[in-house]
């Protein structure tokens, strides 16, 4: 290779995909040749021996990419330490005078990209830094005197607004530098093995690029039109599945705007639905701003008025809750869909966290962190967002005195117990008049657990809780 060729690094983080790739496009425009790594972070990948399901997914979809860039004739390079200390190290090695990467957005993530950045500056290069992970950054949506939106429906607003001014289309080809550094792969050994965790018993959804965009156009073509009616179904099939796809970059989120945009505009009658999700689309985009803006919200409520609320510390209700057995049908469903499969329908999400933070009164921060670990799309931004709209501690949160029935919600949105027999086996031979409230079933005992509290009970304490709470702050 001629030694006046001006050679890069691109830095793979949560942008597992070529097409549309801000940071990468970035790094063509900047070098002729280059390098793609990524590096495996003991502070975010500590077990390879018991992975996460989020890192499972991540590994899978990080071979995917390792074969994409392969039929490109270029190598991709895995390197496991400090991003720190291994990104200067390999530049230094192959003499690249630059690295690039889209920006992450948690405490961590920024302080780590700080550290990157001057350590490449000290040793002479530079660093392209790109906002990638969201359409718009957490600076670009502001209120009119400047600051940053607290309630998602203004926000919302304020966003399209900024779209119809400035819309960002995904772009359709694959830009990269006109040739590789290097040929071979290289791979840590003791992460070559459990990439796609064949022997794990939770059940995860095939990765890559490929993948992301297949089951977006099978989204678009079919249940998006219904989506406004259909997803708080937990019982249909009619939500997109592409979260986890999002949490890891494998696709745009550009690209979704794009082909939803798209869609509506081949089939007006399919509008209602698919704007309805790019809607939810948008709630991503606002949780990520108020973690941007907020970092704190990470360990403490964004609502400091409830800093001082008497949570219970039961271990045993802790633990009904967590392996499905709290005898609430649709709870127990949503948790032993999460053990088994890594994912939870939205709105059983809504109602689980609920049924933690009012009717237990446990701490929402235990079940953030144990829906991070469980969860395939584990999103730091959107789990702490959903989490504290639950726990009526965050922004734009769920009033306190609004607190889910558990039974109630799942005779609404799971109306014949469709999804609670899925989940549930014990209740499958149950009568659909008595499988959300078994207990009431006048055709012999059931071997299903008895609810653990009394709804309505729990529900007065955790409100007079919140009262007193906000009564101290007045």
């Amino acid at each position: 290779m001629e030694s006046s060729m001006t050679r890069g690094v691109h830095w793979f983080r949560n942008d597992l995909r070529l097409q549309d790739n801000l940071g990468l496009t970035a790094l063509a425009d900047r070098v002729d040749a280059w390098l793609p790594v990524f590096v495996i972070d003991s502070r975010l990948v500590a077990d390879a021996d018991s992975p996460a399901p989020r890192v499972r997914f991540l590994f899978d979809c990080l071979e995917r990419l390792e074969q994409d860039l392969a039929s490109r004739g270029v190598a991709l390079r895995i390197l496991e330490g400090r991003p720190e200390q291994r990104i200067p190290e390999l530049m230094a090695k192959i003499g690249a005078s630059v690295v690039s990467w889209n920006n992450g957005s948690t405490p961590l993530a920024r302080r780590r990209d700080q550290q990157v950045a001057e350590a490449v500056s000290r040793m002479g290069g530079d660093s392209i830094q790109v906002d990638d992970h969201t359409v718009f950054g957490a600076d670009e949506i502001k209120t009119r005197t400047g600051g940053h939106y607290s309630i998602y429906t203004p926000y919302r607003n304020e966003w399209w607004k900024t779209w119809e001014r400035n819309p960002r289309f995904a772009s359709s080809r694959v830009r990269l530098p006109r040739t590789s550094v290097e040929k071979s792969p290289l791979r840590p050994q003791r992460y070559r093995s459990f990439d796609r965790g064949e022997n794990a018993s939770v059940r995860l959804p095939s990765g890559g690029e490929k993948n992301a965009k297949r089951r977006l156009r099978a989204f678009l073509s079919g249940p998006a039109s219904r989506y406004h009616l259909d997803r708080d179904r937990p019982d249909i099939d009619g939500t997109s599945r592409l979260s986890a796809f999002l949490r890891f970059g494998v696709i745009s989120i550009r690209r979704c705007f794009t082909e939803g945009l798209n869609a509506i505009e081949a089939d007006p009658s399919a509008r209602a639905g698919i704007s309805k999700w790019l809607d939810e689309l948008v709630w991503r985009e606002f949780y990520n701003a108020v973690l941007v803006n907020n970092p704190r919200v990470l360990s403490g409520n964004f609502r400091p008025e409830y800093d001082q609320i008497r949570w219970s510390g039961s271990e045993e209700h802790f633990q009904a809750w967590c392996e499905g057995r709290t005898g609430f049908p649709l709870v127990d469903a949503g948790m032993r869909q999460l053990r088994s499969t890594g994912w939870m329908h939205n709105r059983v999400r809504m109602v689980v966290a609920s049924f933690l933070t009012k009717d237990l009164l446990i701490d929402w921060r235990r079940g953030e962190r144990f829906f991070f670990e469980s969860l395939v799309d584990g999103d730091p931004a959107s789990n702490n967002g959903g989490w504290q709209w639950a726990a009526s501690t965050g922004t734009d949160a769920q009033p306190y005195f609004r607190i889910f029935n558990p039974v109630a919600q799942g005779r609404k949105w799971d109306p014949d117990g469709e999804y609670i027999r899925r989940w549930i086996p014990e209740l499958r031979g149950v009568d659909t008049s008595s499988i959300h409230a078994p207990w009431e079933n006048r055709n012999g005992p059931i071997r299903y657990p008895e609810p653990i509290v009394d709804h309505a009970v729990r529900r007065k304490i955790a409100i007079e809780e919140f009262k007193r709470v906000r009564a101290i702050r007045e």
